[in-house]
């Protein structure tokens, strides 16, 4: 530091020792250069800026807090003479404009001070100085609105935005959080932060503030920005980044916003990734605005969209409106409504205004709590048996305003949006530019259908029956196959079928929790829906009805026979084994036999047999016991591990096939007939040279002796002796 004529007392600069790119900042230096400033001393000045110019660190940091100090004078946003060259309304030099679009930008002022001159650096310097000074004596005489400011505002509409899209569209969510965080690994010397809600919402923020500053939108009347409009902006990326790189973010979002910057700036797919989703952000939000349902091209403002951004608990609803009351939008996440298996009634013209009384509507939904609540558990190590809940399930539909479930007026022409009243005065509607496919839609159509026909009731739950049907008895086919599941067991052993009436036995065995939210497995889902369409006496009584009915205990008379068949495999592999050591043998072979349930027992007692390939295994295990005991004239319990594992294919090279035979000539050898029907020894061994598939995705087929001793050996299950 050079030696001045005069001395001023130091004043404290704001900031730390060191600036962004890890340089020490000369803080006493800044000090005594606005001292001697704001002691108007210009020949200190003139020497210290020198100075300054030649310090890259204490440039950088002028720079940076003449800017902070002109958003809070300006609340919130830069004049364009500080980063405009082509604006003359101002004192700023070009120089000191290049720097502060540098730190908009998020770029290293390094790099660009390297590119300058030491003339250029000291303009820089000499401006930032001027207008910092400027700024202060204006604050000090005037005072500074403390107010919420416009970028400010911006941005915390883009948060509430995402934070509402991430609570209704989990899946979507998680695809994004999922990149992101792809994202943030790759790019971990940017600093990107982890939270992609906060990333996505700040980035939107910047894209919603160039639309205010473009409509005027105040802080005041920011309620009445057409969010909608920047979704054009979103649609090009390039131009995204544009309005991203200038944009000055509020000093609070930095630690957001600057690495997002960078981000864009070095991955111009992540800058991609942020648009689309953004996009997704704003059309989300307009087709679950209630003023929008019957607009086409809605123009989706902040204040339709006020209680969802702000989280309010209360149902976004557009406003009291003489002729059509409240709206609000029809509920769509996670629900699912098939196409109708048949056209419009034919007694009927096709634009017939219908209106139609409805107790209740049901609707399978997928539940993204539950979905989640399965992942946590998934996750979770310390839990050796996971219960997992069913993600889909059957439910009356319920008025977003009120809640109720029951006594709707539907009303609307085939192909139309759903219109749906409420008796609390609320109207339940589809937006209308839906496509064809959309929930309200085909909701409709079903609605149509059944009030021309009841019977129609019957009528589209026979294609999923078949369907169910078929592709149970595809599986059947598979070599990986064995047995229904445990849940739909349990559902067969349920139902008896054996009374008069097959509603009351499917709703003593479904027992629905309707009209809430009654989860389960597909079958379970499908009988339910039959069990209720049958519930109607008019479609009950119909030739449809009862076709329905009759398929339906085929299908559950079909699930019984095949649990039966399969019955022995959800028999405990503890009981399987007791079960052949019971029909008797030889001394060694009982004592193979209890050596076995000492050493494997336990290690699967809550296993059931399924495909059998361990009970296969256990059983292998005590006839290599067995062998190796009566070959060296040992007990059982000086059989070893290693021993047993010498008796497997030594290698690949070696057929699976090969074994059976090596300890078939072995049994023969210790005077066992192979083929007698009352020795257990021969028995097991001719069982175990059943072929086995290896797993479900490998098809490759091997001996059960050879599957299963593999399996029981594994590692994983700990099998030692």
């Amino acid at each position: 530091m050079g030696t001045h004529q005069h001395h001023h007392e130091p004043v404290e600069f704001p900031g730390g020792s060191t600036n962004a790119d890890g340089q020490v900042v000369d803080g006493r230096l800044l000090g005594e250069l606005m001292g001697a400033a704001l002691n108007d001393c210009a020949e200190c000045v003139d020497q210290l800026l020198s100075e300054v110019a030649r310090d890259s660190a204490c440039l950088s940091r002028l720079v940076e807090v003449s800017r902070l100090t002109a958003l809070r004078v300006y609340q919130g946003e830069l004049p364009p003479f500080m980063t405009d060259d082509d604006d003359r309304s101002g004192p700023g030099s070009m120089e000191f404009r290049r720097l502060v679009r540098a730190v908009n930008a998020a770029e290293p002022l390094v790099e660009e001070y390297g590119r300058m001159t030491h003339a250029e650096r000291r303009r820089a310097a000499d401006t930032a100085l001027d207008l910092l000074v400027g700024h202060l004596t204006v604050a000090h005489y005037g005072g500074m609105d403390g107010g919420q400011t416009r970028p400010q505002a911006c941005v915390a509409v883009g948060l509430g935005m995402v934070d509402w899209w991430f609570t209704t569209a989990p899946v979507a969510a998680r695809e994004f959080t999922d990149r992101w965080r792809k994202r943030v690994f790759a790019h971990r010397d940017l600093g990107v932060p982890g939270n992609s809600t906060d990333a996505l919402g700040v980035f939107l923020g910047a894209v919603l503030h160039r639309q205010a500053v473009q409509d005027d939108a105040t802080v005041g009347t920011i309620a009445d920005l057409v969010f909608t409009r920047a979704v054009p902006v979103l649609r090009e990326p390039e131009q995204a980044g544009g309005i991203l790189r200038t944009w000055a973010a509020p000093p609070e979002a930095d630690d957001i916003a600057v690495p997002v910057k960078r981000l864009a700036r070095h991955d111009d797919d992540a800058l991609t990734e942020l648009c689309r989703f953004a996009r997704h952000v704003l059309s989300a939000h307009t087709g679950d605005c209630p003023h929008g349902l019957r607009q086409v091209e809605h123009a989706c403002t902040v204040a339709h969209r006020a209680s969802a951004i702000i989280s309010d608990a209360q149902t976004p609803a557009s406003a009291q409106a003489t002729k059509e009351g409240r709206r609000v939008a029809l509920p769509r996440i996670g629900y699912r409504e098939d196409e109708p298996v048949e056209g419009a009634p034919d007694d009927y013209p096709t634009d017939h205004a219908w209106q139609i009384n409805v107790d209740r509507i049901l609707l399978e939904r997928w539940d993204a709590d539950v979905a989640r609540g399965n992942d946590n558990v998934s996750e979770d190590s310390t839990i050796s048996e996971p219960n997992y809940d069913h993600e889909v399930g059957l439910e009356a539909l319920a008025c977003p305003a009120c809640g109720s479930q029951e006594s709707f007026l539907v009303e609307g022409r085939w192909g139309d949006p759903l219109t749906l009243h409420c008796r609390c005065g609320v109207t339940v509607m589809s937006p209308l530019d839906a496509p064809p496919d959309d929930l309200g839609r085909r909701l409709l159509k079903r609605l149509i259908l059944c009030e021309a026909d009841p019977a129609y009731a019957a009528r589209r739950l026979m294609p999923p029956l078949a369907e169910h049907r078929e592709r149970e008895h595809r599986s059947r086919a598979y070599t990986w196959y064995c047995g229904p599941e445990a849940g739909e067991v349990a559902l067969a052993e349920a139902i008896d079928l054996n009374g008069e009436e097959l509603v009351q036995a499917l709703m003593a065995a479904l027992r629905p929790k309707l009209p809430e939210r009654h989860g389960g497995r597909a079958l379970t889902l499908l009988l339910l829906r039959v069990a209720f369409a049958l519930s109607i006496p008019a479609v009950s009584k119909s030739k449809d009805g009862r076709r329905l009915a009759d398929e339906a205990c085929a299908l559950v008379s079909d699930l019984k026979a095949e649990c039966d068949r399969w019955a022995s495999s959800r028999q405990p592999v503890p009981d399987r084994l007791q079960a052949w050591r019971d029909e008797g043998g030889p001394d060694a072979w009982q004592a193979a036999w209890t050596r076995t349930l000492e050493v494997a027992g336990p290690r699967f007692a809550r296993h059931r047999v399924r495909d059998g390939i361990l009970s296969d295994g256990c059983a292998a295990l005590t006839l290599a016991i067995y062998i190796l005991s009566r070959e060296a004239g040992t007990g059982a319990d000086q059989v070893s591990v290693d021993d047993v594992r010498d008796l497997l294919p030594v290698d690949s090279a070696e057929p699976a096939g090969e074994a059976p035979p090596r300890w078939g000539a072995r049994l023969q050898a210790l005077g066992h007939d192979l083929d007698a029907e009352d020795d257990p020894v021969a028995a097991l061994w001719r069982h175990l040279c059943t072929e086995r598939p290896v797993g479900i995705i490998d098809e490759r087929l091997e001996p059960a002796l050879v599957a299963g001793l593999d399996r029981v050996l594994d590692p994983m299950h700990g099998v030692r002796f």
